[in-house]
């Protein structure tokens, strides 16, 4: 919430990790995803498809 009030743009674990690619951080977004779901992460498996589809993996 106090993100939001300072008007900073909120982005989840997975936008981070899908704009890490984008700037050619991180050469894949599978493997990190993967390590995520190792800990008590919890992410619908479609959206999950979707930031795969979205980094062409």
């Amino acid at each position: 919430k106090l993100a939001t009030q300072l008007h900073f743009k909120v982005t989840g674990a997975l936008g981070v990790i899908h704009k890490a690619k984008q700037m050619s951080i991180i050469p894949k977004v599978k493997p990190m995803i993967n390590k995520l779901l190792k800990t008590d992460f919890r992410i619908a498996n479609n959206i999950i498809e979707e930031i795969l589809k979205l980094n062409n993996e």
